[in-house]
């Protein structure tokens, strides 16, 4: 990699960075002093996750795929009996060792390391405060190891939404630039389906207590978190990874888009404030601002300019609704709002692609339309509203983002959801009481042998009988 990549990718760093800060920003101080060790421990999890297992998954079949030096080791991806083009999940690459430890895949795993962390981290923040540690970390470690890997080796390594646009026809397959579906979208759903799992709720709010917006605790924190995340969201998006080699892009193009995108989700969640409410809310400016940037990942170099503006201002618009959503109909403790970050921002920003992509940018994204796509030479990535001189492909561009949306959606909510139901089983009532029923006769029985042995040692030649009845001060 050289300074031009080496820079962009380790500003990615700054997005999992801003993101705790914009989540610690609305946290009540109790419970942001118990999480402030959040962040760390999301970077621990997801690095060990991702080295463990998680990068194999991800990208254990690259070599196949790609032609770039450096990555022949990666050459494993299973796809059952449909072939490559159904690829479910890359097999080499464990603790990436022997083989697999050259600089281009090191360079791979420094690269995807900052998404890997975000999407952990939107789970943890979520369970921080509302379930035990050893709990937090193995849902972490899953996280981290096992559904972002899979679902970045179905978007992103050469897996079957990859190919959707080749064995279905549906426009270029799956379309994720940086993010929306395969690390927010599924970071929040991840996150819903752990809440759901802990069985934990809000109190219902009295019928005549008027709807407020939440608490900021933190403004300056929340905000400062914000302006990182957006930095570290432009850094990692031009850093050209590994799953838009071969893909015609613009650079410029996806930067402007995306402060236009934030810009325009703070604009529409502030004015959504003022006329609720009569006043600006800092927070919600601050997580309207990141639910624009995460709106726009998934399709920033294939929008035009006033498309990025309008997706950001209707993701500024489903947040503070989606914040309502979770916390008063819902009622899930989600107090870092990741939950509806996640779900609304990434979700309609998988939608946005087939609506506004207009086929100016994105030849050979997931290898089609190279040289033509719909028999127009130089078409890229294409919705219902495409350029002039192109064709409009919004038809097949929507299912395959729907069946990549659904996918995510019921992926990552079931597995956090059962991952979460067996962790909890010790610490259900049936169960606790079940235990106690279990320990007492056994604690009973070792305190009489205890005291009996005692006995016998101070008095052997009498030995003592256990009152009927009887208590013991062990």
């Amino acid at each position: 990699m050289t300074i031009e990549s080496w820079l962009p990718a380790l500003l990615g760093y700054l997005m999992p960075a801003g993101l705790f800060l914009l989540a610690w920003g609305g946290m009540e101080p109790s419970r942001a002093r118990r999480a402030a060790t959040a962040g760390a421990l999301a970077l621990a999890l997801a690095t060990l996750g991702y080295f463990a297992t998680g990068f194999a998954f991800h990208l254990g079949g690259a070599g196949l795929i790609s032609q770039h030096p450096g990555l022949d080791p990666l050459n494993r991806l299973f796809a059952g009996e449909g072939g490559l083009s159904w690829g479910l999940v890359g097999l080499e690459g464990f603790f990436l060792s022997g083989d697999a430890a050259t600089p281009e895949i090191l360079a791979l795993f420094f690269t995807y390391l900052p998404l890997v962390v975000s999407t952990v981290l939107l789970t943890v923040l979520s369970l921080s405060g509302q379930t035990r540690g050893w709990q937090t970390v193995v849902a972490g470690l899953v996280v981290g190891g096992v559904l972002f890997p899979l679902v970045a080796c179905w978007a992103w390594g050469g897996g079957w939404l990859t190919n959707l646009g080749s064995t279905l026809e549906r426009g270029h397959g799956f379309v994720d630039h940086s993010g929306s579906g395969a690390v927010y979208l599924l970071g929040g759903i991840a996150a819903w389906g752990a809440l759901t799992a802990l069985g934990r709720r809000l109190p219902s709010a009295a019928d005549d207590q008027p709807d407020q917006m939440p608490p900021t605790h933190f403004p300056l924190l929340a905000n400062l978190g914000s302006l990182l995340f957006g930095l570290g969201w432009l850094g990692w998006s031009l850093s050209t990874p590994f799953h838009v080699a071969g893909a015609e892009l613009n650079l410029p193009r996806i930067a402007v888009n995306g402060l236009l995108a934030g810009a325009g989700a703070i604009i529409i969640s502030q004015s959504y404030c003022w006329f609720t409410t009569g006043s600006a809310d800092a927070l919600m400016s601050a997580r309207g601002a990141a639910a624009g940037f995460v709106a726009v990942a998934a399709g920033a170099p294939f929008f035009p300019p006033w498309a990025a503006l309008v997706t950001g201002a209707v993701a500024g618009l489903l947040l503070p609704l989606g914040v309502y959503v979770v916390e008063r109909l819902l009622r899930l403790p989600d107090g870092a709002a990741t939950v509806a970050l996640g779900t609304t921002g990434g979700a309609w920003g998988i939608v946005a692609v087939a609506l506004f992509a207009d086929g100016r940018w994105g030849q050979g994204w997931n290898g089609m339309g190279i040289e033509q796509h719909l028999g127009v030479p130089g078409q890229g990535v294409t919705g219902f509203l495409p350029a002039p001189g192109f064709v409009t492909d919004g038809a097949g561009q929507l299912v395959a983002q729907l069946i990549g949306l659904g996918t995510i959606v019921l992926f990552g909510w079931l597995s956090s959801w059962l991952t979460c139901s067996l962790l909890s089983l010790p610490y259900r009532e049936g169960a606790v009481e079940t235990g106690r029923a279990l320990r007492i006769p056994i604690i009973r029985d070792l305190k009489m042998n205890l005291l009996r042995w005692k006995q016998s040692e101070t008095d052997p030649g009498e030995p003592q009988d256990w009152p009927s009845g009887s208590k013991t001060n062990f």
